[in-house]
């Protein structure tokens, strides 16, 4: 047998080595998320303390859910937005009793390090007391922690006075009387997780993207289905039971995924869709909106201007045989801009 020439043995051995080398790559050598790299610890309780205490460095006087009411609303905020959290107190938070049904408004925020800013946090809290400021830093990569921090408080202090939790974050317009109406349409007090539903999603790989999540973080080919944390309704017996899960689930940094998606299928329990939710940017039609209960991309000004128009005494008429119109920009952003941006993280559900 005649022998194999060196060079081919050379080249098949490097070749090789490199394959192996490619397979047995540590996962570290991903990009990191930020504030999440492969040596973070993802272990909940290391963040969010298990006991009933108050953990917040702002919090109501008057304590949370002090009273019986049909919901309550946990807006999501950034420290800065202080226009944003003022336009739904005026508006649509404002709305405390609706078909004879008691609401309550709180917005959760984290820690920043702008001295100033937090100043004006402590003299907001004192004129409104509807502040909640948890002892993380704020960012896009903790909202995590912030709705993990939110499921707690429901648990500790809403389960025996109130019987939803609605977790809508700043930028949204929340249609309250149709939300209320869809509640008691529904009539469900447990097991209920309900808002916009996304199916088959799959985890982005390129580290630029805001929806970046490398193997480290997450290893499955796709995500489990779950809502977009724009904003979902769930009954309070879910929020305990998302909490508990949390506290057994190695964090994961996009927010959505992880509360509704991956804890909810710990906790067995499924979410559900409702057409009325919607993370779009749809036309700011009021007759358009009058069907639906929540809209994304609101300006503090879009949701002063809505919720005046909605509220309108002529609203009825001026409503009267309005037919839904698909403008180019609502085309657009459905068909083009949201289809780029999330391709590889979502598809329609079935």
């Amino acid at each position: 047998m005649k022998s194999i020439p060196r060079v081919i043995l050379c080249v098949s051995g490097l070749v090789s080595i490199s394959i192996l080398s490619l397979v047995t790559m540590p996962v570290d050598k991903e990009a990191n998320v930020v504030g999440w790299s492969y040596n973070t610890t993802r272990n909940t309780t290391n963040y969010i303390p298990v006991s009933g205490n108050w953990t917040a460095s702002l919090a109501p006087e008057r304590g949370v859910c002090d009273r019986p009411g049909l919901l309550v609303m946990m807006v999501c905020s950034a420290p800065m937005n202080f226009e944003a959290r003022q336009a739904i107190r005026d508006t649509w938070g404002a709305e405390r009793k609706v078909q004879g049904h008691n609401m309550s408004v709180y917005f959760l925020v984290g820690e920043t390090n702008n001295v100033s800013m937090q100043n004006d946090l402590q003299l907001e809290s004192d004129q409104f007391g509807d502040i909640i400021q948890e002892r993380f830093v704020d960012s896009y990569n903790n909202l995590t922690l912030k709705s993990i921090q939110m499921v707690k408080i429901a648990t500790n202090h809403c389960l025996n006075t109130t019987s939803y939790l609605l977790k809508i974050d700043d930028d949204m317009f929340v249609n309250v009387p149709r939300l209320v109406s869809l509640i008691l349409a529904v009539n469900k007090t447990r097991n209920l997780l309900m808002g916009k539903l996304i199916c088959g999603a799959r985890p982005i790989k390129n580290p630029s993207s805001k929806w970046y999540s490398p193997t480290y973080m997450y290893e499955d080919k796709t995500y489990p289905n779950y809502l977009s944390g724009t904003g979902y309704l769930m009954s309070l017996d879910v929020a305990q039971k998302l909490f508990e899960a949390s506290l057994s689930t190695p964090i994961f940094h996009l927010e959505d995924v992880y509360i509704t998606g991956i804890c909810a299928r710990k906790a067995k329990v499924k979410p559900f869709d409702n057409h009325m939710f919607t993370y779009r940017q749809l036309s700011k039609e009021p007759c358009e909106f009058r069907r639906l209960v929540t809209m994304h991309h609101f300006s503090p000004q879009d949701i002063r201007d809505t919720f005046r128009a909605l509220n309108d005494s002529n609203i009825e008429r001026t409503c009267a045989g309005y037919k839904p119109k698909r403008n180019t920009q609502s085309w657009l952003y459905e068909n083009v801009i949201s289809r780029n941006r999330t391709v590889s993280r979502r598809s329609r559900c079935s």
